[in-house]
């Protein structure tokens, strides 16, 4: 049976996160993982963010009139980001993913820039199709989940003022540690973002904030030290990782991730999760260190950062799923 590739908008993001989500079903099945019960349309609100921002590389592969798989891509300046590639279980080996690939990545990286992505490492055939593209593993991500209680407990982490909202400080008008004024993320902080972005990521994604910052799943926080803006904090991710994740998490020191982290899943908590999921990279080890200590554990394989060449400081960021890094 014959393949045909056509571009993809937002209203196939639904059939995309289908696709995905059975890859991934078989994917675990495979290897002996627990089961992937995440809803068929888990990913779909993140890819239909990715179509509406760079239309021209999200693609479908279509096989007698049925999309069998799909790629996904954006540009936010010199990043470049495949955020999804995927084939139902029965069409792989067959080319299509390398096909999709090229498709997304057009272009990419641009002189001077990077191409990324992340992948698994239970999975080398998609790693080599990746490092014969030039895009190589740089760096490990840990996939963690565990419990909640002991940051609804942790004395730094008190709910703030203003009804558990993060606002002029903790309650009794004390600071999270570190010294950090934590307040609600809005669209009056888009400027801060894109700094805090430039210096941690090397890329300015306003896009994302924006889309971020519309949703009720991702509430999140500024923070400050002495009224300058030293990071933030999103609860939700960008869906891939299930409704309980943190993420994106960005500050300028690697010191204040333990703060920022801790008073975070404190949030989370407080909405009546007992479990999180964070998206580690290896170089975080204020992250790994506390998350670790608190009881969280491995959930799947370890999974990979590849790139075109180094770029980001990723000890000092934790990421928001899977699509939008």
């Amino acid at each position: 049976m014959s393949i045909s590739y056509r571009s993809a908008g937002p209203a196939d993001a639904d059939t995309a996160s289908r696709i995905l989500t059975t890859a991934l079903t078989e994917l675990a099945a495979r290897q002996g993982w627990p089961p992937f019960t995440a809803p068929a349309d888990h990913a779909a609100p993140a890819l239909r963010h990715v179509a509406e921002t760079d239309g021209r590389r999200f693609w479908l592969a279509v096989a007698d009139g049925e999309p069998v798989a799909f790629g996904s891509g954006w540009q936010r300046g010199a990043l470049g980001f495949c955020s999804g590639l995927f084939v139902l279980p029965e069409w792989q080996g067959k080319g299509v993913g390398r096909r999709l690939f090229e498709l997304a990545m057009d272009g990419l990286p641009t002189a001077g820039g990077v191409a990324a992505l992340t992948s698994s490492a239970a999975n080398p055939v998609s790693n080599g199709l990746y490092a014969r593209h030039g895009i190589y593993p740089r760096v490990a991500l840990l996939y963690l989940t565990g419990p909640l209680a002991s940051f609804a407990a942790s004395p730094a982490t008190r709910r703030p003022a203003g009804g558990g909202q993060p606002g002029g400080g903790p309650s009794g008008g004390e600071r999270p540690t570190g010294g950090l004024d934590a307040e609600p993320l809005a669209t009056g902080h888009l400027a801060e973002l894109a700094q805090i972005d430039d210096a941690v990521l090397g890329a300015e994604r306003t896009t994302d904030h924006h889309w971020l910052l519309g949703r009720q799943e991702n509430p999140g926080w500024l923070f400050r030290r002495r009224e300058r803006a030293v990071g933030y904090a999103y609860l939700g991710g960008d869906g891939t990782e299930g409704a309980n994740a943190l993420g994106p998490v960005a500050t300028l020191r690697t010191a204040d991730q333990t703060a920022v982290i801790s008073l975070a899943l404190a949030e989370l908590a407080r909405r009546g999760p007992t479990a999180a999921t964070v998206a580690v990279p290896g170089p975080n080890i204020p992250a790994q260190r506390l998350l670790w200590q608190a009881g969280f554990a491995f959930t799947g394989a370890t999974g990979l950062l590849c790139s075109s060449r180094p770029f980001g400081r990723f000890d000092r960021y934790l990421l928001a799923g899977d699509c939008l890094m």
